[in-house]
């Protein structure tokens, strides 16, 4: 797979299987983190980010990024890798995160981390988060055809 169809598959992924209520696919906007998130998902009070990798050379890249050094500001309260088969290794999982490969229409858990409802793994830099969800908010009120790339999925749950 390309990394624009793992992408819609993340998202769709997010919204099936998380039922996040807000999904963000490759949205650019300034944030304090400088990322610029492949997949972003928002689940009652906490935010799963997901990293597309096509390739090993995207994954190798990944890595060189400031908010994926420790101790630096970082989207995310759970952070995962969605790749196809063979892309990362288990040992080069970083802490804290998870990897899933997509096997034609499966999702495997390949290592690290899984995401579970009742604790976070990491704290996300809130203020980078809401600078996201207000641009799309912006770019929704501007420009129909950004709505393309945010999938609202809300529910009676979050009493809107």
């Amino acid at each position: 797979m390309d990394h624009k169809e793992l992408v819609d598959k993340a998202a769709m992924w997010l919204k099936n299987k998380f039922n996040c209520s807000v999904i963000l696919k490759e949205f650019k906007a300034y944030v304090f983190t400088g990322e610029v998130p492949d997949v972003i998902g928002w689940h009652h009070n906490a935010s799963i980010l997901i990293e597309v990798k096509a390739s090993r050379g995207d994954f190798l890249s990944d890595c060189k990024k400031r908010a994926r050094q420790k101790g630096r500001a970082a989207l995310g309260n759970w952070r995962f890798y969605f790749t196809n088969p063979g892309i990362v290794k288990k040992e080069e999982i970083p802490e804290g995160w998870g990897l899933y490969e997509v096997h034609g229409k499966r999702i495997i858990h390949m290592g690290g981390n899984k995401f579970n409802n009742t604790s976070t793994v990491f704290e996300s830099c809130k203020k980078s988060e809401v600078a996201l969800l207000l641009a799309s908010h912006r770019g929704l009120q501007n420009n129909w055809e950004n709505s393309k790339k945010i999938i609202l999925n809300f529910t009676e749950e979050d009493n809107i």
